[in-house]
């Protein structure tokens, strides 16, 4: 794999036993996805785990009428999909490459095996799966309680941590789909994140000029889903 991509840039790699990464390490294969690729429909067996590097994946469920609703972000904190640690094969959520970027990929018939016969890797990921559910339960009452200026600013801090850059390329569009709001909403919400001095965009790309400002206005929902990957997998998130 190339020299510059490291698998503790994964940090649910960086968190496995030594000897676990080293055993994994040669059945990682790095492959770059697009924004607007799609990885997964609903429903759908795969053949191959994920684990983003400086990419972001979106889940979403899509309704009858042809709308969506975002339910997690996954990023370089862990892994698509979970189902597969999980036992499930599948979920009934689409997955949509977010941010371009790259991914360690590696067969799930591999990860299985090498799950089947190491129990601490098998609890490691067991413990990210737990993390997870706090994301999709706190986007719940994200959407419930808080405002979208401040589900704007929450999933604005997800992708800046996610990509490893203060500067990606995500357009409105991207981020209405996610949070099931119409696009106009999400450039007037932009638009006063820019007038305040906290992001700048242009051409689909966004960069964070002033992310302790955008931590003040976020809601408490996303320290909470950071606070809870860090108790269980301990390190950055």
């Amino acid at each position: 794999m190339p020299h510059h991509h490291n698998p503790n840039q994964n940090h649910l790699l960086a968190a496995l036993l030594p000897q676990e990464l080293q055993e994994l390490v040669p059945h990682l294969h790095v492959l770059h996805l697009k924004a607007g690729e799609q990885l997964a429909e609903s429903g759908e067996r795969m053949s191959h785990v994920f684990f983003p590097i400086d990419s972001a994946i979106s889940l979403f469920y899509r309704l009858e009428n042809g709308e969506s609703a975002g339910v997690a972000v996954v990023g370089n904190e862990g892994m698509f999909s979970i189902a597969q640690v999980l036992g499930g094969t599948a979920m009934p959520y689409w997955a949509t490459v977010e941010t371009s970027g790259h991914v360690f990929r590696v067969e799930v018939e591999t990860l299985n095996e090498m799950i089947g016969r190491m129990a601490s890797l098998r609890d490691t990921l067991l413990l990210y799966a737990q993390a997870s559910l706090t994301q999709v339960s706190q986007t719940v009452v994200c959407e419930k309680h808080h405002s979208l200026n401040q589900q704007l600013c929450q999933h604005l801090l997800l992708i800046n941590d996610k990509t490893l850059s203060d500067d990606f390329r995500l357009t409105h569009e991207a981020i209405a789909n996610m949070l099931g709001v119409r696009r106009e909403s999400i450039t007037e919400a932009a638009g006063e994140l820019r007038d305040k001095g906290l992001i700048d965009y242009n051409r689909g790309h966004i960069k964070v000029l002033n992310r302790p400002k955008l931590e003040k206005l976020c809601c408490e929902c996303y320290g909470v889903v950071q606070q809870e990957f860090d108790r269980l997998l301990g390190g950055p998130r």
